[in-house]
């Protein structure tokens, strides 16, 4: 390993990261959500819409059995059906589904549905070049399960034009609002053919000519899941799914990420609702780099893993009030409890400042752990110590309760702290701060 691993959070409530900064890696959430009102595909063809949506359902009925037809097409990998769907007259599209659908036929899914909003419609983005009954729905979501591993559809938003044509509607494009910062989201199969590494418990998507480098992705993962799942417990899936894009350019249009990813290693992603304090996450994905995760040596691409798949398990309890220095804390124990890294190695800009006179005398805040934080690493290790800290003085087992407490509390962040600490720890905020600024000293200085 280069040098220490440190994780980053980007603004934003839940996607999570990991960043390689000149040989330092650095990791980190977001959450979308969407209500609609009728979905389209084999899985839930007896979902019906509210009465109210009656009127506008006679124009809706037949884009409703064509996005049926097109995600049945897909679970099938039926072709012939999939291109039906596609208007005949747009030739350039037309050969971008037919890629598409080639690209993806490696690719095993328990659904592919449509879920489209009954009222509202966008303004035709470019009508002209249409000779027929154009139509661009609002609200459009494609959600697909991929078999053996996702419970629930991941939504992926779709910006889509149909045109009727001879009485049949047909897919005429999905980046007619792209100019107005409307993109469609994108997956994978969307920029080449897509290679599968499967086994039990992961799941590695990726080009064929990076074939050697997802079986060794998969089977980090399949020695991390049990290491994690030995300090969180055996309630989380236990199983994950891994892209591997071709080029960086390709990983931030399929994360529709908008920062710097030059010096981003891996970055895992998972849709939130949260809207009722309870985080239920959806697709769960860890994306890699492919030109930065070569740069690690192979014990900084398992910390890595092991720092995601912690995030992955703590998922479903890592609400909106819980404190970013204890999500990105607990990461990053687990992802250092089975590496043999000396505490100084591991925290050594930490150890920098501890040495020049620095010594925190308050738990990092969330926006410490922002891409622009100037102590960006120093928080991350500071975070790192005190997760430590509590599992070496009281136990990992109590460590774990402590961040389940404070993630499933109903009070505001800090108060739940205060209340998982002296319900779990027996301890007060100003005691706990005093025994971590205590170990920087033992261990630092």
């Amino acid at each position: 390993m280069t040098g220490p691993l440190h994780r980053p959070a980007l603004p934003g409530p839940r996607r999570r990261r990991a960043l390689l900064v000149g040989g330092v890696v650095l990791a980190v959430a977001v959450a979308v959500a969407g209500t609609l009102v009728f979905v389209a595909g084999r899985a839930t063809r007896d979902v019906s819409p509210p009465d109210t949506a009656a009127p506008a359902l006679a124009r809706y009925g037949p884009l409703e059995a064509l996005l049926t037809r097109r995600g049945d097409a897909v679970v099938d990998h039926d072709r012939k059906a999939f291109m039906a769907t596609v208007d005949p007259r747009a030739s350039r599209f037309r050969r971008a589904q037919s890629r598409m659908f080639a690209d993806l036929s490696r690719v095993r899914f328990a659904s592919w549905d449509y879920a489209m909003s009954v009222a509202g419609r966008r303004p035709p983005a470019d009508a002209s070049r249409y000779d027929g009954d154009v139509w661009a729905p609002r609200d459009l979501t494609l959600g697909y399960r991929l078999a053996g591993f996702d419970a629930r559809p991941t939504n992926l938003r779709q910006y889509p034009t149909f045109v009727q044509r001879q009485g049949h509607w047909y897919l005429a494009s999905l980046s007619d609002y792209a100019s107005r910062g409307l993109v469609s989201a994108s997956d994978l199969w969307d920029y080449g053919p897509v290679s599968v590494v499967r086994r039990s418990d992961v799941l590695v998507l990726g080009p064929p000519s990076q074939h050697a480098t997802m079986v060794g992705v998969a089977a980090d993962v399949q020695t991390a899941v049990p290491q994690v799942t030995s300090v969180w417990g055996s309630d989380w899936p236990q199983r994950a799914v891994v892209l591997l894009p071709r080029t960086m350019r390709e990983m931030a249009l399929i994360d529709q990420d908008h920062e710097d990813l030059r010096d981003i290693a891996a970055l895992t992603s998972a849709e939130i609702d949260d809207t009722a304090g309870n985080p239920a996450p959806v697709g769960d994905r860890i994306t890699v780099n492919p030109r930065n995760w070569p740069k690690l040596s192979p014990l900084g691409q398992q910390v890595v893993l092991r720092h995601e798949l912690t995030h992955v398990a703590s998922e479903s309890v890592t609400g909106s009030r819980m404190p970013t220095w204890l999500v990105e804390g607990l990461a990053e124990y687990v992802g250092f409890k089975f590496a043999d890294v000396a505490v100084p190695a591991a925290a050594s800009e930490l150890q920098r400042a501890v040495r020049n006179g620095y010594l925190p005398s308050r738990l990092p805040p969330d926006a410490g752990f922002r891409g622009s934080a100037k102590q960006l690493a120093v928080n991350y290790e500071a975070a790192w110590l005190a997760c430590r800290m509590i599992a070496e003085r009281f136990g990992q087992t109590k460590l774990v309760r402590f961040y389940r407490a404070v993630g499933t509390s109903t009070m505001r962040p800090r108060a739940a702290v205060r209340e998982a600490l002296a319900g779990v720890l027996h301890l007060r905020l100003a005691r706990l701060i005093a025994l971590w600024r205590a170990s920087m000293r033992l261990e630092l200085a």
